[in-house]
């Protein structure tokens, strides 16, 4: 299917705390049905695995910082569990994806809901040119070409 201007692709990540397979398949079937409610196309879901949190967060109900890592669960509001990564592709208007992202946001069982548009995404990423940054400065093409500009003055 083809979406027109309107519906840029987003990449919307998805951030649960650790749940039963029962409790997990809800959590995802409300992300999902959040998104088709506001009009998305969902391309793809994705899983990204089971991991330990990489930092410091607030519980929504509680206000106390969560900690997942392993040298802080003694500390952990959810007893030293992991949280689960996943990926939604779909193509979804710029307004219905604020409501989306609110929506998802205020869900108990999410940890952490962001979106990235991918279109803008792929569009500003630079080639890498660290072969040509680790020259010295005399073989540097662009010093070459700033030091003929200067010497044509």
């Amino acid at each position: 299917m083809v979406c027109n201007g309107r519906m840029p692709l987003f990449e919307i990540t998805v951030i649960t705390r650790s749940l039963s397979k029962a409790d997990l398949l809800k959590v995802l079937t409300r992300a999902g049905s959040t998104l088709l409610d506001n009009g998305a196309i969902i391309e793809k879901v994705e899983s990204l695995g089971h991991r330990d949190l990489p930092f410091k967060r607030i519980a929504k109900q509680t206000n106390e910082s969560v900690y997942t890592s392993k040298e802080l669960r003694t500390v952990c509001i959810f007893s030293g569990t992991r949280i689960n990564y996943f990926l939604f592709h779909s193509h979804l208007s710029s307004e219905a994806k604020k409501h989306v992202l609110s929506t998802l946001r205020h869900d108990l069982d999410t940890v952490h809901v962001d979106a990235i548009d991918v279109t803008k995404a792929k569009s500003e990423m630079k080639e890498c040119n660290l072969e040509e940054i680790l020259k010295p400065p005399a073989e540097r093409e662009s010093i070459i070409r700033r030091w003929d500009i200067s010497q044509d003055k």
